[in-house]
């Protein structure tokens, strides 16, 4: 076993030549967590284009806990390189995840995300005593820390900005130290000819990219785009965002697209539709609401909308695990709407 940190975490887990066949990413911090998952995934891809990467989740594993077994051992379809995802929710994936272990799989990576584990865990326990295993332990930041890190980088660039400001950027990152550092660097370029910040330049600034980045998390879902699906929730969850407030944005805009693909039924062109709907639709989303409609068809859209109501009531269920249960949503939606294209 070995302990990797964060940072080194890329270098060291990415091909199944290396010298880890599996890691377990686990720790309080969830936004660093998913970051490393997501990482790992695009060097993996990148790395290995022929390569089949495997995302099992909990309802897989609790239906049938011998299929990560059979994954792992399984050779990918084009005998190609093999990435296995887990998303280790409850005690039953856990020792879905043991058993594979002790059973053992080669040519094959694995990828197992969790919670805080504690040092108690068997999951965990199990991953220190193999020697070809690697974990790595997301911890959180103190706001303290950030907050001084943050004084400390404006004022490196030569920026004045008040320290109410500092605390709302902070607030607006969720504790990641990576991202509060992006965000600080593009404050900067809207300081004034005074270089200064105020709070309510702050305010305008983050409430503005917030709704940015929802609108990619809709179009990307709906234009069937999973890989920037995943890279939007992953950003608004950065933002400091809840799960719900996501389900809720792609499920009002769901509603909206069923009504205009039923309205569609009779002949009528998508861009048309979209420029004479009330109430109007601001002009700069024409183009990428026709282009839904396009692509997504009423009877995907139904079931899109049912899921979205399961996957709501899922997320208000279990917060423990919300914000997986939102990611697991949008890569099978938007996967389903580029199949239907």
């Amino acid at each position: 076993m070995a302990v990797i940190k964060p940072q080194g975490f890329d270098a060291a887990f990415g091909s199944p030549s290396s010298n880890y066949k599996g890691a377990l990413l686990c720790g309080p911090n969830w936004e660093l967590l998913n970051r490393l998952k997501n990482q790992a995934v695009k060097n993996f891809s990148s790395g290995h284009p022929d390569g089949e990467v495997v995302r099992l989740s909990d309802t897989d594993l609790a239906a049938d806990t011998g299929r990560l077994l059979e994954e792992l051992q399984s050779i990918s379809m084009f005998g190609a390189d093999k990435l296995v995802l887990v998303d280790a929710a409850s005690s039953t994936i856990h020792k879905a995840c043991i058993g594979a272990i002790s059973v053992g799989w080669s040519g094959c990576l694995l990828l197992v995300t969790a919670g805080d584990l504690k040092k108690s865990s068997p999951l965990r326990k199990e991953f220190e005593a193999s020697p070809d295993l690697a974990i790595t332990i997301c911890f959180d930041q103190s706001v303290g820390e950030l907050l001084e890190f943050a004084a400390s980088f404006m004022s490196g660039l030569g920026v004045t900005i008040d320290r109410e400001a500092i605390e709302l950027v902070v607030d607006a990152v969720g504790g990641n130290a990576a991202l509060l550092q992006s965000e600080l660097v593009k404050l900067a370029s809207y300081a004034g000819d005074d270089s200064s910040l105020s709070v309510s330049d702050v305010s305008e600034i983050v409430a503005g990219n917030e709704a940015a980045s929802m609108e990619g998390l809709i179009d990307a879902v709906f234009a069937g785009r999973p890989d920037a699906a995943v890279q939007a929730i992953t950003t608004l969850q950065q933002q400091g965002q809840q799960p719900a407030s996501a389900l809720i944005a792609l499920t009002n805009h769901c509603a909206l697209l069923v009504e205009m693909a039923a309205a569609m039924e009779s002949g009528r062109r998508p861009d048309a539709i979209v420029k004479e709907w009330r109430p109007p639709i601001f002009f700069k989303r024409h183009n990428a609401i026709a282009g839904q409609l396009r692509l997504c068809g009423l009877p995907q859209l139904l079931i899109a909308a049912e899921r979205l109501r399961i996957a709501n009531s899922e997320v208000r269920r279990k917060p423990l695990i919300n914000w997986p249960i939102a990611e697991r949503f949008v890569i099978s939606a938007a996967s389903s709407f580029r199949r239907a294209g």
